[in-house]
């Protein structure tokens, strides 16, 4: 009795582990690691997006406030 106990616990260990296992090799899959680098990629441009945008309306602001010419300079896109 207590020998089919044991190989049953070991079964259901071994089942475990071996689910765990496969789980986090697909997460280290260079598939996941790949999309994980262009969701962090997109993240960063987003990011960096707004704060240009937000700097354009801060720039557009202080030029207000200060009375200074509203003209666009023509400047580089540094994208």
């Amino acid at each position: 009795m207590k020998r089919i106990f044991w190989l049953i616990v070991g079964i259901a260990v071994g089942v475990y582990a071996v689910t765990r296992l496969k789980k986090r090799a697909q997460v280290l899959a260079p598939e996941a690691v790949q999309e994980s680098a262009a969701k962090l990629a997109a993240a960063v441009r987003h990011f960096g997006d707004q704060v240009r945008e937000g700097m354009a309306e801060r720039e557009a602001e202080l030029r207000e406030s200060l009375g200074i010419e509203t003209a666009q300079d023509e400047r580089e896109d540094y994208r």
